[in-house]
């Protein structure tokens, strides 16, 4: 990325924005103009037309569609059946008891820097996206040199919030508008956002935000099931590409929120336990080979209700390991799952042994699955090694094929670890807590929209 895109800036950017937000709330007050008063370091909002704070704009889209991907990745990861249960703390039992109410504050209306805070943040930042772009779209480029660059950044980092509202919400509504948009409406809006940014990168030579913007149409093509888009655009995704929301170890919104809450390791005393690895993610195996991908172990410590033994992965290692929001890897498995949905077999069986050799072990083969189910059945399992704990993909299959013979039942559902509806101690098989009916994020009562 540009050096220009530096985080101290971003930082700055956002509190500019915050300032700026604090002002207009006084505005609105008056007060027969009792607050009138020259106030240092106000932001007038006259000011944020200023071209020479177009870089903080762009910034501070950065900055908060990265804190904001990352609480939903990580909060999509406690919800499906990767991690079960293990915390005392009530609200962070809750994610893992799929209690997860309209009303339930954590998800609706708190913050980036608070426990999955999912609803605000996401929306903020995608606003914030739309708003920055239209302001730097106005100035020319004598006055920001970068414009180009600028467009194509905020762009692509602004249309990921709508990749988390199209698989992992029920719905909401965009804009303060009352209509409450399903999964396929907000994935077509995702699909037009995507679609300009690659057009945007390709004129900024921003390879880069290209592929990443072109990981993301896939995505959003897949979710309206244009299989035969998906294929094009995916395969133009170069081999090994990622790109990643950065995280760094400064309290708060600026931190992997996955190893904050429920993978820290047992010498960091400063993470949390509050979930453990689902015993079915535990010593995976491809015909009698142990499955890398899935690198899991009993760390010697217990969770947040201080009984559960705590079982954690090697991915997200640190407060600052980085988040992933687009790879190759996720392309050819968009390409896999187009390729099996349109009875084009061998070349969805290609790409799994591709992934198979790649993770040293044994081939997957025409044998292995001698028809379309069982190939389709194959990408689901892939992807749940692959992509164990990243990048919100378990939760996108466990709704994306609900209701259909590749269904994937949610903790406390028949055909789960726990069929019967209740958490279990994992150390006695005693019945604990009762699971909710949460699936989807919901969409929150205070948007007052149904």
């Amino acid at each position: 990325m540009n050096s220009k895109i530096n985080r101290g800036r971003m930082e700055r950017g956002r509190t500019v924005l915050a300032v700026f937000a604090l002002t207009v709330g006084l505005w609105a007050c008056d007060l027969d103009s009792l607050l009138e008063v020259d106030i240092p370091g106000r932001v007038q909002s006259e000011s944020l037309d200023d071209p020479r704070l177009a870089e903080t704009l762009v910034n501070s889209v950065i900055a908060d569609v990265e804190c904001s991907w990352d609480n939903y990745v990580a909060a999509a990861a406690h919800h499906s059946d990767e991690w079960i249960a293990s915390s005392g703390n009530s609200t962070m039992a809750r994610w893992g008891l799929r209690d997860i109410p309209p009303t339930f504050a954590s998800m609706a209306t708190a913050g980036c820097a608070a426990s999955y805070g999912l609803y605000t943040p996401l929306h903020g930042a995608r606003v914030q996206a739309e708003s920055n772009f239209d302001r730097i779209s106005g100035y020319t480029d004598t006055e920001v040199p970068d414009r180009a660059e600028f467009l194509a950044i905020i762009r692509a980092y602004g249309a990921w919030p709508l990749i988390a509202f199209s698989e992992g919400f029920c719905g909401t509504p965009l804009d303060g508008g009352a209509n409450v948009l399903g999964p396929m409406e907000l994935a077509a809006v995702a699909e037009t956002k995507f679609t300009d940014a690659i057009g945007l990168a390709q004129a900024a030579g921003r390879s880069d935000l290209e592929n990443m913007a072109r990981v993301g149409l896939a995505r959003a093509l897949l979710t309206q099931e244009k299989y035969a888009d998906v294929i094009t655009q995916a395969a133009m995704v170069p081999d090994g590409f990622l790109f990643v929301a950065t995280r760094d170890i400064t309290p708060g919104d600026r931190q992997n929120a996955h190893y904050e809450a429920i993978n820290g390791l047992a010498t960091d005393d400063a993470a949390q336990k509050h979930a453990t690895i689902a015993p079915n993610y535990r010593a995976l195996e491809w015909m009698g080979t142990p499955d890398p991908r899935v690198a899991v172990y009993n760390d010697g410590s217990l969770g947040f209700d201080f009984f559960t033994e705590h079982w954690r992965h090697d991915k997200a290692n640190s407060f600052d390991a980085p988040t992933m929001m687009a790879s190759w890897r996720e392309a050819q498995l968009f390409m896999a799952e187009a390729y099996a949905m349109t009875d084009q077999l061998p070349e969805a069986i290609a790409i799994l042994d591709e992934l198979h050799t790649r993770a040293g072990i044994p081939p997957v083969t025409a044998a292995d699955l001698p028809t379309q189910d069982d190939v389709i059945t194959h990408v689901i399992e892939e992807r749940r090694r692959e992509f164990f704990s990243e990048g919100a993909h378990r939760l996108r299959d466990h709704l994306r094929w609900r209701g259909t013979q590749f269904g994937i039942p949610f903790l406390g559902e028949p055909g789960s670890i726990h069929p019967n509806g209740r958490l279990l101690d994992p150390n006695t098989g005693a019945p604990l807590r009762e699971y909710e009916d949460a699936t989807c994020f919901p969409v929150p009562t205070v948007e007052g929209v149904g």
